[in-house]
């Protein structure tokens, strides 16, 4: 039997059914197997209302759902025909734990699984693929203020997350005041007491915690009461591409060493574990570790071989060693996709960011080569440029094509960050019209012709 190697250059991205078809030794053809063929995806993040509520500064529990972002957000359909009308073939959902138990708690869980099953059969009747970012967070929570300004506030955890760790104020459900993510909370200096470095640290441990009066580790939790939920709800359509494990875990904590690492890879085995008891062929998303804020001497003493080398290479190193998602026996789940994020300046690349890819690449192709995995996708799950007031410029149409040259020549898949206004870098603005630059060009417009000069579609 002689085989044919389809190489996905060869291809527009794009999915498509392969029919192999035959012949038997008396010349009877044999029906054809199908196939379906992945050779890439690009696509748009979008926070659906719903899916990211956040709770706080709210009176614990309401008659209606807190902080319900984006108040002109337009329906489901009307969304995803527009992202469709991009030319775009897949989108990114955010979803928050927190929002699903705030639901839970005013006996409305099916509201959230509904959107969830309109999203679905609405992706499956236009052909889009949908990504679900099961487990976002930004700043780990509603919970904590998300700066000094005590204006803003995180996203992700529910507030039983935070009981155990001594993170939630006294006076917290009177004042609504609470610890900011990236301060110690005594005011001190000390590390060990800032709220980013506590939670993170206990994360990777999988503390206990006590939600509806059970007491289990954080990780069972995550499953049991809203990970399982999302994926049963979600399996069955043909628009499902898979789910992400978490967005962004550890972002900027101090003193990272191989055994936070180790404790988000076994976080990242036990939901893959459980997402595959439930389906075969879903993708499964994992993260890389934000920080780079490595404790050197630890990760030397625990692999020598790392002594020396640059932090991008231990970083690769570390995510290939420890963080790759895992059966019970020890072997790489099959299916699994590299996510990573990235906000450029012009559409360029530091060498140091290139530098980083690189690693990736050089270990996720050693692992290719070895046998160990037969395919592991890379996606950039963000990609876009800085807020103008942090530095940043706006978008010109060569911005995009830069971008998008770079992820192309490097087989990545992208999501671009983001449909709806939450950053100067989203495709609509606050009144959800689409979003110009001082030229009068919208965003959708200069990403558009970028992907049609890049793509060639």
């Amino acid at each position: 039997m002689s085989s044919i190697n389809i190489g996905s250059s060869n291809l527009p991205y794009g999915s498509y059914t392969l029919s192999i078809y035959a012949i038997d030794k008396v010349g009877n053809i044999i029906p054809p197997i199908n196939r379906r063929l992945s050779t890439g995806f690009f696509g748009i993040n979008h926070n659906n209302r719903i899916l990211s509520i956040r709770k706080y500064p709210h009176n614990y529990p309401s008659s209606q759902p807190p902080s319900v972002p984006f108040p002109n957000q337009s329906t489901v359909s009307t969304i995803l025909q527009d992202i469709k009308s991009m030319g775009l073939n897949a989108v990114r959902i955010n979803m928050y734990w927190e929002a699903y138990r705030w639901y839970k708690s005013q006996r409305r869980a099916s509201t959230f699984i509904n959107r969830l099953r309109e999203i679905a059969s609405t992706a499956d009747s236009l052909g889009l693929g949908i990504l679900y970012n099961v487990m976002h967070q930004w700043k780990v929570s509603s919970v904590l203020y998300s700066s000094s300004s005590s204006t803003s506030r995180g996203v992700g955890f529910p507030e039983e997350c935070f009981i155990p760790l001594n993170l939630i104020p006294s006076g917290f459900h009177t004042t609504g005041n609470s610890y900011i993510y990236d301060q110690a909370i005594d005011g001190s200096s000390d590390i060990n007491k800032i709220p980013k470095n506590i939670f993170w640290k206990a994360f990777a441990t999988n503390y206990n915690v006590t939600i509806d009066g059970v007491t289990k580790g954080i990780w069972q939790h995550i499953w049991d009461d809203y990970f399982r939920d999302v994926v049963l709800a979600t399996k069955d359509y043909n628009s499902t591409i898979g789910y992400e494990l978490m967005n962004e875990p550890m972002e900027a904590v101090d003193n990272i060493t191989t055994v936070e690492y180790q404790g988000l890879g076994n976080y990242y085995s036990f939901i893959a574990q459980n997402i595959r008891q439930l389906t075969a062929d879903k993708m499964i998303f994992f993260s890389e570790l934000i920080s780079w804020r490595h404790n050197d001497a630890q990760i030397n003493s625990v692999y020598p071989d790392l002594a020396g080398k640059t932090a991008q290479y231990k970083k690769a190193e570390l995510t290939a060693r420890l963080m790759l998602p895992r059966d019970k026996n020890g072997q790489i789940i099959n299916g699994i996709a590299f996510s990573n994020t990235e906000y450029g300046k012009n559409g360029t690349f530091s060498a140091s960011q290139i530098n980083q890819y690189n690693e990736y690449n050089r270990v996720f192709n050693n692992l290719k080569q070895s046998g160990i995995v037969t395919n592991l996708q890379t996606v950039f799950t963000e990609m876009n440029e800085q807020d103008p007031a942090q530095g940043g410029t706006e978008p010109t149409t060569n911005t995009f094509i830069n971008y998008l040259t770079i992820l192309k020549e490097r087989r990545y898949g992208w999501f671009y960050f983001n449909y709806d206004p939450n950053y100067p870098w989203s495709i609509k603005d606050s009144a959800y019209n689409d979003r110009k630059n001082s030229q009068g060009i919208t965003y959708k417009k200069m990403l558009i012709d970028a992907m049609q000069t890049v793509y060639r579609i």
